[in-house]
């Protein structure tokens, strides 16, 4: 483990809808099943939540041609309306974590920060920084090596938010 500072990855995006419901859209399971996803197509399951300070979740996303990718989520910090703090980790059904299949020497720790802030009574701006924690300078490399498309993910998620949140605001 290293002391050394990584810039986060930053991604700003302004929803149409209140600061309570976006909130709400990353926290309530009746929610993320319809939107934590990359694309269309595909389906989100949470099969546990438990989704407060010191708690964890686990969910499946089946892609359109059937592979299934398994999340491991830590809370750290769930302050309604304004933040939330996690780590998402790859993992099995049994939500045993998992080295990244994809990346070699991706992080073991992400960090993701969300803060919520009410533009207006009916607009939400929410700023996401995505983070290695204590990475090793292998990890360090590895993110810095993703860096260009770390919106890519994150991103598509968003957009499928943004896509649910009229489906739920009328």
């Amino acid at each position: 483990m290293s002391k050394a500072k990584v810039e986060p990855s930053i991604i700003v995006r302004e929803f149409d809808a209140p600061r309570d419901l976006v909130f709400d859209a990353w926290t309530q399971v009746e929610h993320l099943n319809n939107w934590m996803f990359p694309m269309p197509g595909c389906t989100c399951e949470f099969v546990s939540a438990d989704i407060k300070n010191n708690g964890s979740s686990l969910h499946k996303i089946t892609m359109p041609n059937g592979h299934e990718m398994w999340l491991f989520t830590k809370y750290e910090q769930v302050q309604r309306p304004d933040k939330l703090v996690f780590l998402q980790y790859m993992s099995n059904e049994n939500g045993d974590i998992l080295p990244a299949p994809h990346i070699p020497n991706w992080p073991k720790d992400m960090l993701a920060t969300l803060e919520f802030e009410a533009v207006s009574e009916n607009k939400t701006k929410l700023t996401f920084y995505w983070e290695p924690r204590n990475p090793t300078p292998e990890e360090i490399e590895a993110f810095e090596s993703t860096r260009a498309d770390h919106e890519k993910g994150w991103g598509a998620g968003m957009a499928q938010l943004t896509a649910y949140l009229p489906t739920v605001t009328g």
